[in-house]
This record gives structure tokens, sequence and C-alpha cells, in this order.
């Protein structure tokens, strides 16, 4: 039996699927046997920067990620995928952080200490508020005025006014003192009796010294045995300490120029401050320098948000049809994704269904375009699709299978299924097509990339009319990342 073309194509695109669903779980380490873990939740005041999918860190290592973002009371409620081997417990804290001071945010946590443990469904109570780049440069801005203020009020402080207040204040010092040295003299009865209480502990003290003669007499012998040793080492010890003095004398001399260099450079380095010179001068004197800059860390705030929300899927897809044919449809779509509400589709087809094309020449006889024959024909063909999303409801229009084609899709289960509508060749271009190609299908996630796919196609012309039924990959541009990470090197 001859094979064809279009099964030979679908026998390929099936293999090609099933390497890539062989690589992804082998490298995943047969994720559908794995529990998918435990369901936490957490509310932030503000989880700017914050994805679905965003990952999920403890200590540094991959702890899960963030299955949906909500808005609840105001608040943002953050529902967490968890991995089972981690433990949290009940005084674990949750904050946001950014790989670097522009790099994409995650959710950092830690575990806590005290019981009990936290079970799926529990919310993570204790939040560590996060400061953003704006908040931050207003502090600086403020910092900087509280500094002008502290070196106006220092000014105000060397004025001659203040100058003539501290010799004041000096001369009241001295005033007070010759009222102290008065109140002395006054007194010299109670200094009398101090007196004589010193004399009493010096009598006590030579009591105590008579009591403790043979303990002092000891001492003194080990001091003299200390002096007697330190007077034999003390040449060898006093010689190298002239050579240390000689070393480090030199050291001085030689280092002494570089020093004064050094002092140099960073008074004039100063005063260029000071005045305002080079870029970091006009930074810290100029304030239209410093709005600039903050308007550029803003654009580049912006211009990296924009980037991290840009998406990339890859579709392997593989379809068999029951009419007709009965031949295998293979569909390779590249979607790119820069908003969720639109995104662009491109992609080649493997079509079973094969196009007419008709051999005409004009017939002088009776001046009319005559057709001779009508070859049917099969060949790759391409697709590219513009769709906008409407909350779970997209509308797609473009080139479907080398003709115009519109369709329509509708969401549900978070995405998990997907019920789509497509119509095109309108000009029945196909063969033995008397009406346009539509077809009414789904497809449903069973796993993160795997999905299968049915329907029924081309109804409105009764030659290939009938169900169809297949399967697909896809991938996200993060799991291509993590693929190509992960993958042996050549």
């Amino acid at each position: 039996m001859k094979i064809t073309t279009e099964v030979k194509v679908g026998i390929f695109a099936i293999i090609v699927m099933g390497l890539l669903a062989l690589m992804t779980f082998w490298v995943g380490g047969l994720s559908w046997l794995k529990k998918p873990g435990y369901i936490l939740y957490v509310y932030f005041n503000d989880v700017s920067g914050l994805e679905k999918k965003s990952k999920i860190l403890v200590a540094g290592v991959d702890a899960g990620h963030i299955e949906d973002i909500t808005l609840t009371d105001g608040k943002a409620k953050l529902t967490l995928r968890i991995h089972r081997n981690v433990v949290l417990y009940s005084d674990a804290e949750a904050s946001i952080s950014s790989m670097g001071l522009l790099g994409e945010k995650y959710l950092a946590i830690k575990v806590g200490s005290k019981s009990p443990v936290l079970k799926d469904g529990q919310t993570i109570t204790s939040v560590a508020p996060s400061v953003s780049i704006d908040e931050l440069m207003r502090k600086l801005s403020s910092l900087s005025n509280g500094v002008t203020k502290l070196v106006g009020k220092v000014n105000e402080v060397l004025s001659p006014e203040q100058i003539h207040s501290m010799q004041a204040a000096i001369n009241n010092v001295r005033a007070i003192t010759e009222n102290v040295n008065t109140a002395i003299l006054a007194d010299n009865g109670k200094i009398k009796t101090a007196l004589d209480n010193v004399n009493s502990i010096i009598v006590t003290l030579k009591g105590t010294t008579q009591q403790n003669s043979k303990n002092i007499t000891e001492l003194i012998a080990n001091l003299k045995d200390l002096s007697q040793t330190l007077r034999q080492e003390a040449p060898s010890l006093l010689s190298n300490m002239r050579e240390t003095t000689v070393e480090v004398k030199n050291m001085v001399k030689q280092t002494r120029p570089g020093i004064e260099s050094i002092v140099n450079s960073t008074r004039q380095i100063t005063t260029n401050l000071q005045q305002g010179k080079g870029t970091l001068g006009k930074l810290l004197t100029d304030k239209s320098l410093y709005n600039n800059l903050n308007s550029s860390v803003k654009g580049l705030k912006d211009v990296f948000g924009a980037i991290n929300r840009f998406k990339v899927y890859l579709d392997f897809q593989g379809n068999y049809l029951t009419r007709g044919s009965g031949g295998g449809e293979g569909r390779f779509l590249l979607t790119l994704q820069p908003r969720p509400d639109r995104y662009y589709i491109v992609g080649v087809v493997s079509n079973p269904i094969g196009r007419i094309d008709k051999i005409q020449h004009f017939d002088t006889a009776t001046n009319q375009v005559v057709t001779d024959s009508e070859n049917v024909h099969s060949d790759i063909e391409f697709l590219g699709q513009f769709a906008r999303r409407f909350n779970n409801t997209a509308l797609r229009i473009g080139v479907t299978d080398n003709t115009f084609g519109i369709g329509a899709d509708q969401f549900f289960l978070n995405d998990r299924l997907e019920l789509s509508m497509d119509a095109w060749d309108f000009g029945t271009r196909e063969a033995f097509a008397h009406h346009a190609h539509l077809r009414v299908g789904g497809q449903y996630f069973l796993f993160k990339h795997l999905y299968l796919s049915g329907g029924w196609d081309n109804p409105l012309n009764a030659h290939w009319s009938g169900p169809f039924i297949g399967g697909g990959i896809r991938f996200e541009d993060e799991d291509l990342k993590y693929l190509l990470s992960v993958a042996p090197k050549p």
C-alpha cells in the first residue's frame, strides 16, 4: 500500500510530539506522578511587578509558584502553590523581592519556627511591607532637604550675633566658678571633716597592708625576678625594636609621596564636588540633573516591565480526520503575546485535503477561456492571525491555511478548557468543496504541557464532514529556557 505525503507528515508529527513529551517528562522528573503540592494564601496591599507563575523562593531555593492573583476587599490575594516537601510554620513571613535593582519580582518566604505547621488552605499572616523605588527616591529627596536645613542652621550658629552669645555664655561660666570658690571657703569646716574621713581610710589601708605583708613581700620578689629577666633580654629586645623602627621609618618615607598625592586628590575631588564640577558634582548640586536621572530610572523600569510581560508559546499539534481522506493533520504554531489581551499566531499546517488548480487556455475559435483539466494537490500551508481577548472570549482574524479566515475561542477552568470555532476557504478552493471550511472543536489540558483535542471538521461539505481527534504539546518561554538550560550540551 502506498503511503501518502499527508500520512508521512502526520506520522512525523506524532513521533516529534512523542519525543518532546518524553523529554519534557524526563526533564521534569515525571511530574504527573508527583503530588502538585499544597495551597496557601497571603494578602498584600500592593503586589506591583508580581504576576501569575512568579517564583516562590525559600532561602533562595525554588519552593513553588504563584498560581493566582485576585483583588479581595481592596487587597491583593495571592494563591500560592507550595512544593510538598517544603514545611512552613505558623509564624512564616512573606515579602516581595526582586532579582537586583531592576530584575523580575518574586515572593520570598521565611519558614519560621513556631508550631503548628501550616496546612493546605491556610493563610500566611505575617507580611513584610515592600518599598518601591519611587518611595525610596522620595525618602532620599526628603533627606537632602533635611541636610540643606542643617547646613543653614550651622551658618546661623556661626554668625557674629551667635559668637557674641557664646562669649556671654563663657563669662557666665566664669562667674559661676567664682561663686563655687566662695562657697568652698565658707564651708571650710565641712571640708575638714571630709579630710578626717580620708585620713581614717588611710589608717585602715595601713592596717590591711601590715596583715598582708607576707603576700606583698612575695609579690616584690616576683617583680625583682621579672626585672632581672627583662634586664637580660633588654639588649636583644631593644635591638629588634630599633630595627623595626628603622623599617617603619623607611616605609613611611617611601609611602609619604603616595599618601600626599591621595590627600591632594581627595582635597581636589571634594573641592570639585562642592563647586558642582563633574557628573557627580552636578548630581549633588543640580536638581534638574537629579530629576532627569529619576525620570530615566522610571523609564527603564517601564521598559523592563514590558519585557517581563511579553510571553511566547510553542505548540506541536496533531489531529486524525476520520472522514474523506482519513489522513493526519499536523500543526506547528508560535504564539507571541505582548499583552494579556492581545496576541499573534503564526505557524505551518500539513492539510490532508488537497486544493484544486485549474489548467485553462484561450480558444481562438470560440474566443472563450476553456478549462482543460483540474489538478488536486496537497502542500504545506501557512497560518497567521491576530487575536484580541475580552475576559474569557477571544476573537481571531487573518490567514488560515493560505486563505482568509476568522475564528473565536471561549476559555473555561482557568484556561485549561478551550472551545473554538474556525471558518476559512470562503472561495471553495479545497477539493470537492461547495461551501466554506468550518471547524468546531476544543482542547483540554491534562497536564501543564500536554492536551487533548477533538471536535467536528467541515460540517458544511458532506464529502469531508466528520469528527477528528488528536492532541498536542505546548511550551511557554519560561519552559523553553528551563529545557535549554538542563538539556545535554553537544
